[in-house]
């Protein structure tokens, strides 16, 4: 199968020019699934959820309005960062090296320890995952993993897939052992992901609005209650946030001489600059708008890869706001 649908990107004045051929994608050399066959029991009873006397201790009341960020560590940045890859119909990622340098120093801007892991295959990506989980994160404000590397949408199912060294998984796997029964010593902290991959091979065009007029914004706050006991469902305190769009790609450029990835190189530059002063919500809303507004492709040659628009995508179940540095 040929390298399809592939484009990297490079600045020009305050736009991107795409050059065709290296894109955060794979075109149709990963259409079909690749290893490994889940099955399910459906005989197998699922675990009972936590009694009382197990549930893990909230290090916040229930209705605080921030994270707390004040433990003995702000807590582990894992990296995971592809370049080379076993198959050759997968190319190379020319962005990595550059990737990660900056990824790496905005974390640790930040206050995290940094853990780098490269061109992990299949399974011991998931170990690296597993592991993770079951470290002792009860002294940490929070955790994040930043995963750098092809993706795409499998249309057999439905599902979004990451490339690895030796196939490709499915993208829940990054999270899947963070929710608050799997791993409670990060129950009610943050546990944020960032995934730098293509989400299929659809393309944005973008359209063209008029300036509006200023619109003036309000937000309600309340008093929050004293400290107790409560219960949260074990998929909150998560934020997950992708490179672009569902099913859209998502693009590489040349930037002050080196080639990034678009949404690493915006996301690590907002970190660098503003944390010290906004949180994590108006963080990556920046982030998004920057990327939004400040890129377009521009290949002429191509209409399909020509003047496109890129807009990361974040899901979240965050349930307060998070600030990386203390507040007076």
């Amino acid at each position: 199968m040929g390298k399809a649908g592939l484009a990297s990107c490079t600045f020009i004045g305050s736009k991107i020019k795409v050059d065709t051929m290296s894109c955060e994608g794979v075109g149709d050399v990963l259409d079909h699934p690749v290893g490994e066959t889940h099955t399910q029991d459906s005989h197998k009873e699922e675990p009972l959820p936590a009694t009382p006397s197990h549930r893990p201790q909230a290090s916040v009341d229930s209705h605080s309005l921030e994270y707390r960020m004040n433990h003995k560590k702000r807590g582990l940045a894992l990296i995971i960062v592809y370049e080379n890859y076993g198959s050759t119909d997968t190319m190379k990622r020319d962005s990595a090296q550059n990737d990660l340098e900056i990824t790496v120093k905005a974390f640790k801007h930040l206050g995290f320890d940094t853990e780098e892991h490269w061109d992990l295959k299949r399974d011991d990506l998931k170990l690296v995952l597993k592991k993770v989980a079951a470290t002792d994160h009860s002294q940490h404000d929070a955790l994040a993993v930043i995963f750098m590397s092809h993706g795409g949408l499998n249309e057999k199912n439905n599902r979004e897939f990451i490339c690895v060294y030796d196939g490709k998984v499915d993208t829940s796997v990054l999270w899947e052992n963070f929710t608050a029964e799997k791993c409670p010593s990060l129950a009610g902290k943050p546990k944020m992901f960032f995934i730098q991959a293509c989400r299929g091979e659809a393309t944005d065009k973008g359209i063209q609005l008029k300036k509006p007029k200023g619109v003036g914004v309000s937000t309600d706050y309340f008093d929050p209650r004293k400290k107790e006991d409560y219960v949260i469902p074990i998929h909150a305190d998560m934020l997950r946030m992708w490179a672009s769009y569902p099913g859209m790609y998502a693009f590489k450029s040349n930037y002050f001489g080196k080639k990034r990835s678009v949404f690493i190189h915006f996301l690590c530059q907002v970190i660098l600059d503003d944390s010290h002063r906004d949180d994590l919500a108006t963080l990556l809303l920046r982030v998004t708008r920057e990327v939004a507004i400040e890129y377009e492709s521009c290949c002429p040659n191509n209409r399909f890869l020509d003047r496109n628009k890129q807009i990361p995508y974040t899901f979240s179940t965050l349930m307060r706001k998070i600030y990386f540095y203390e507040r007076k």
